[in-house]
């Protein structure tokens, strides 16, 4: 090989000139140093890689109601089918897969749905309730002036209608009024439980000591039977009985050290306690004699015979059926942060589910490991649906993302060009994403349909 030593040495010098003016400055031949920040942090965004884009295989324009100065709509996927408000307030009918409208009726409607049985019931303007068959034909309206309900509730032969402390009890069949009942002074909530001809609702009762307080009804004639103060909603009825946690809360609960759940097992009919189960276990506060109460310490939730209590720094699982005092935990799991995840009472393919407090991620603690996912972290959801396999996450960009929930990988990602999402449905291998008053249906692939 032959070097021209002319041009190398050309080379040389070009090298050593450009070296030296990106080391001086271009006068006085001072040194030139970048500026520092005053502040200098960057976020890495783990886990929000988006799966590719898909399309949706039919759209839908949506009513939209103002509540509470947000817009919503109105929607419900039930055996393959999509029944929403649309245009006017009507009730419309759909194929889940293509889109092919059904029926339509009424007009009118407030955003208030229920599906249970066969049957659709929804709410007027001028708070009537109403009841359809999934074919589009009436079965009956009542006027009974619940024009500012908030849920239908269809248990049994009974639709219950909950408005604030109203409560409200139809005939299923014909829609009869049974019986109204009106509570004061107390908070309510929108759920209630049915067993053995008693109706059960919990409420907030504010007073000297506020706590929360379970009410009993007879289901035939919503005469009250009995309350019972400093007492949660129940973890269970059954066999006559209702079990609740104690609200212990500036009720002795004073030992930094020795920590205790309390359930009261009440006669359903009378509201008399019959017993009391006792969980105990001990903590080391954080500042000697500083005693942890409030939130998600020392609540609980049942799934199936396992009884789960959130213990601070710890979640521990104990046997339900088979209770013996001072029993012991099947297991123990040291707990996510309690000022960083809120638990959500669930449980979901072997993982306790919590979501973080900062930006409404998820985080999966497994049951197996103790081990906790935390997805997808680095964004703000604006909506989160889990169903089956399929977490789904909504971003204020307009993009919902689809994960494996088993895997935590993206699967396909849905484009809105909206902010503003509603709860995601789904009925079958569809979902139905809500976003600025549009339904878009997705297929889902296999993977997210069952768990």
């Amino acid at each position: 090989m032959r070097i021209n030593l002319s041009q190398q040495m050309k080379r040389i010098v070009a090298v050593s000139v450009t070296s030296s003016i990106l080391a001086c400055g271009l006068q006085g031949g001072s040194v030139v140093f970048a500026e520092k920040p005053i502040i200098n942090s960057s976020t890495p965004m783990y886990g929000v890689g988006s799966g590719p884009a898909v399309k949706s295989m039919w759209s839908l324009p949506l009513a939209k109601f103002d509540q509470d100065g947000r817009s919503i709509t109105a929607a419900l996927a039930e055996e393959g089918r999509l029944f929403a408000l649309v245009n006017g307030g009507q009730l419309a009918a759909y194929d889940g897969t293509s889109g092919r409208q059904l029926w339509k009726y009424g007009s009118g409607l407030r955003p208030v749905l229920a599906y249970d049985q066969g049957s659709l019931y929804g709410l007027t303007t001028d708070g009537a309730v109403i009841a359809v068959t999934k074919n589009g034909s009436k079965q009956w309206t009542t006027a009974i002036r619940a024009d500012k309900a908030d849920k239908i509730i269809p248990v049994g032969d009974t639709i219950y209608v909950t408005q604030n402390l109203t409560l409200f009890a139809l005939e299923r069949a014909t829609g009869k009024l049974k019986w109204k009942i009106v509570e004061e002074d107390a908070v309510p909530t929108n759920d209630i439980t049915v067993s053995k001809g008693v109706v059960l609702r919990s409420y907030l009762v504010q007073g000297a000591l506020t706590s929360n307080q379970i009410n009993a009804y007879d289901q035939a004639t919503g005469k009250k039977l009995w309350t019972s103060f400093a007492q949660f909603s129940p973890l269970l009825v059954k066999d006559g009985l209702v079990y609740s946690v104690m609200d212990t809360f500036m009720r002795g609960d004073d030992d930094s050290i020795n920590k205790s759940l309390q359930i009261a097992v009440l006669d359903l009919l009378t509201g008399k306690k019959k017993g009391e189960r006792v969980y105990n276990w001990t903590v080391e506060p954080e500042i000697p004699g500083l005693i942890q109460s409030g939130g998600a310490y020392g609540s609980a939730f049942l799934d199936g015979n396992d009884l789960y209590i959130y213990q601070g720094n710890a979640v521990a699982k104990y046997n339900f059926s088979s209770y013996t005092p001072n029993g012991k935990a099947v297991q123990r799991w040291n707990a996510p942060n309690p000022k960083e995840f809120q638990p959500l009472y669930s449980i979901h393919g072997g993982k306790l589910l919590y979501q973080s407090f900062s930006d409404n991620s998820i985080l999966a603690l497994k049951t197996t490991s103790g081990q906790g996912i935390h997805f997808p972290s680095g964004i703000k959801p604006v909506q989160t649906d889990l169903f089956a396999n399929g977490l789904f996450v909504a971003r204020a960009d307009g993009t919902l993302d689809a994960y494996n929930f088993a895997t935590t990988k993206p699967v396909f990602s849905v484009k809105t060009g909206s902010r503003e999402f509603d709860s995601t449905l789904k009925s079958g291998d569809m979902i139905y994403v809500r976003s600025g008053g549009t339904l878009l249906a997705v297929k889902l692939p296999a993977g997210l349909i069952k768990n």
